[in-house]
């Protein structure tokens, strides 16, 4: 039996009203990495099921006060980012020791890996070697042609009737919605590994 076993995740970074309309083009406006989650999931040629969760907060430090804005969409407050915040360095590192130190198949709805190099060049940090290569699972699907290619990760779930408990735009509850959306598809038929095996690399 054909199995395939990845690393699906999200990130949240630093926002304020306005700044996704304005590709955070203000000069004090920067992603900063608060929130790093990610599952790693086991896929078989009819279902996806989660094996470990990996969730780190991370503090900024550029703009350490997290906004309103921010703390509405994603749930995210102050307190949490204080008392449970890591440094981006320490955050990436674990990161990279869950996704097998990089020897496992590494997808994001969307591109997130340019998220972190971002970051990776704020604090002057070099990127670890994924060697098995970051994937954009939201590119995969829209040539597939499915339904809910234009959702966010996180509404996925709803779109397609999966009941999942959590907030939407929190990463944890974003890589759970896409990993419940990846196991209904597997089960349709509508996705195959083999749609998954051959994508593109970084």
């Amino acid at each position: 039996m054909q199995v395939l076993e990845c690393v699906l995740f999200d990130t949240e970074f630093t926002a304020w009203h306005g700044s996704k309309q304005r590709n955070w083009s203000e000069n004090w406006e920067h992603r900063e990495l608060i929130q790093i989650a990610a599952v790693k999931i086991r896929m078989t040629r009819d279902s996806a099921s989660i094996l470990a969760s990996f969730n780190e907060l991370i503090r900024p430090t550029i703009n350490p006060q997290l906004s309103d804005y921010i703390t509405n969409l994603t749930g995210i407050e102050q307190a949490m980012i204080d008392e449970m915040g890591v440094d981006f360095a320490s955050a990436l590192k674990q990161f990279h020791l869950f996704c097998n130190q990089g020897d496992i198949p590494v997808f994001s709805w969307g591109n997130d890996l340019s998220v972190l190099r971002q970051n990776c060049e704020l604090y002057s940090l070099q990127l670890p070697d994924f060697q098995r290569g970051f994937h954009n699972l939201q590119m995969i699907i829209r040539n597939l042609g499915l339904q809910g290619v234009e959702q966010s990760s996180g509404a996925l779930a709803r779109f397609h009737g999966i009941s999942l408990q959590g907030h939407i735009h929190n990463a944890l509850y974003d890589v759970r919605s896409l990993a419940a959306t990846l196991d209904m598809w597997l089960r349709k038929r509508a996705l195959t590994i083999e749609n998954l095996l051959f994508t593109e690399g970084r």
